[in-house]
């Protein structure tokens, strides 16, 4: 929470306070390569109904110009919605990574939700009152469309751009944890993009199918009194090679493959983030690995924590006492510390 300035697994504030009290208060110090500190501090309270971030002793106004600020990636069971789950989970996910090391990204969807949101509005006040003209409501709606294009635009091209840098990365994870007996692969659909991606994609192609699109599900979009077009309508497709034989995730992997593919994919977030970012200024990333060995075989289990050991700080649970043995033995005890939570109280242990 004090890192992404809101909790990863998409609760309310209102749900984080503790049963009988009326606020929560959550701090933490950082310190990043270079020995400078962050004092952060997140509050919530019922009184005011608003979240205050302080960085330093100072509010923060702009969560744009915090977040990254203290890079994260987070695993935990609920990721296997990344797979499993909605096609707004995946863009969720992503979505996360990529503004953590770009501010104009993460500024385009506060931005894209903006414009949907007035966009949607329009369209229900329409769809239950018809209080405008044919002419009227085509004139409303083509100024939020003009917009929206500019800002969707943005954003798919960037997420092109991610995916493409991003699938060498999930290609070396993924060959370290099984070798070569899997190939994952990663790719971007899109409404627009129905033709297949193709180095010829730029922004002027982008806008001549975005218009179109926009046109064709005008009347549509009038019935239903909701935008039917644009980036929040996007996925990302998961597939698997094996032997020589492609196959979605989604729909024929096991419950080991899914798990195996989503340590992949966040230790491959790791280390995109730490390639990307300005180390010496926000430090390397956390890593928080919830219930990471959990329907994983003992050999891979080995294979990641031994990997895990190039990583920075990490911070890993686990109900196997045999797990944390056996994590010492790889990192060293020196460089393992340890605490036994008992009714959230934690407690360190030898």
């Amino acid at each position: 929470m004090l890192c992404y300035t809101r909790s990863f697994l998409q609760t309310s504030d209102d749900d984080c306070i503790k049963y009988g009290f009326d606020e929560f208060d959550i701090k933490g110090e950082f310190i990043n390569a270079i020995n400078s500190r962050y004092n952060v501090e997140y509050k919530f309270g019922k009184d005011f109904y608003r979240k205050k971030i302080l960085l330093d002793d100072e509010n923060i106004s702009g969560l744009s110009l915090f977040f990254g600020r203290i890079p994260l990636v987070v695993l935990s069971p609920g990721d296997i919605k990344i797979t499993l789950g909605s096609p707004a989970d995946r863009r969720r996910n992503f979505d996360i990574l990529i503004s953590q090391i770009s501010r104009v990204y993460y500024d385009d969807l506060k931005n894209l939700n903006r414009l949907l949101k007035q966009k949607n509005s329009l369209l229900r006040e329409h769809h239950f009152s018809r209080k405008y003209s044919a002419t009227e409501i085509k004139d409303l709606l083509d100024g939020w469309n003009k917009e929206l294009i500019d800002t969707g635009i943005k954003i798919i091209i960037r997420r092109l751009n991610f995916v493409k840098e991003f699938q060498n990365y999930m290609t070396s994870n993924f060959k370290n944890i099984l070798g070569d007996t899997y190939k994952p692969c990663i790719s971007y659909e899109s409404e627009l993009l129905e033709d297949g991606i193709s180095e010829s994609i730029n922004e002027s192609f982008l806008r001549e199918k975005f218009e179109r699109a926009v046109e064709m599900k005008s009347e549509l979009e009038l019935k239903r009194g909701i935008s039917l077009v644009g980036p929040q309508r996007d996925d990302y497709l998961f597939r698997m090679e094996k032997q020589n034989n492609t196959f979605e995730l989604k729909t024929f992997a096991s419950q080991g493959e899914h798990k195996t593919f989503i340590v992949a994919l966040k230790l491959s977030e790791y280390v995109y983030l730490r390639d990307k970012l300005e180390i010496e200024i926000t430090g390397e990333p956390l890593l928080l690995l919830d219930d990471l060995f959990s329907e994983l075989d003992r050999n891979r289990t080995q294979k990641i924590s031994w990997i895990l050991t190039d990583y920075n700080q990490v911070f890993l649970t686990t109900t196997e006492v045999g797990y944390l043995q056996e994590l010492k033995k790889i990192f060293g005890r020196d460089n393992v510390t340890s605490f036994n939570i008992i009714n959230g109280t934690a407690k360190a242990i030898q």
